[in-house]
């Protein structure tokens, strides 16, 4: 994967922008920092981009979607939790995203920022660190887009291989 420079100036300041024709997976700021990190993707591509809000990301990376390592939620837990894994030669990107689900009488409003994300930080498999998003600046696009461009692209979750496969023609 190659380390690319964005050359565009995003005209909005806020870090949940993807780039026209993309939808994101997820997005947010930072907690305690100017960075954003936003995941998005369109109809062939999944693009990660970090850096200080309002101006072009310091880091974009971008890998087929129906390559890219994405770990659906499994169906179980009180949270609902996804991830996506880039690679930039030795380094592993490891973002997640979800929610925190109701049970019983919570209401939304008892649970004012339910949503989580970040990113974990790999070299050569060593931990190197965690990033963790300002949970109310989260936006986690929890639902069929980045599962339903897979199976556009011919692949499936398989539960009992607990990865994607492709389908037969």
């Amino acid at each position: 994967m190659k380390y690319v420079l964005a050359l565009i100036a995003f005209t909005n300041p806020a870090w949940a922008a993807c780039l026209a024709g993309e939808e994101a997976f997820m997005t947010c700021q930072i907690e305690n920092s100017t960075k954003s990190l936003r995941v998005c993707f369109d109809d062939q591509t999944t693009f990660y981009r970090f850096g200080t809000v309002g101006k072009p990301p310091e880091l974009t990376l971008s890998e087929p979607i129906v390559t890219i390592d994405y770990r659906p939620w499994p169906g179980v837990g009180r949270s609902i939790a996804e991830g996506v894994t880039f690679m930039n030669d030795d380094y592993t990107y490891n973002v997640f995203a979800g929610f925190e689900r109701m049970f019983g009488d919570e209401e939304y409003e008892d649970i004012p920022h339910r949503s989580f994300g970040g990113v974990r930080v790999q070299q050569g498999g060593i931990h190197m660190i965690e990033l963790v998003c300002a949970r109310e600046t989260v936006e986690f696009a929890w639902g069929e887009g980045l599962w339903s461009a897979k199976h556009n692209l011919g692949v499936v979750w398989s539960y009992e291989t607990d990865d994607w496969v492709e389908l037969p023609d």
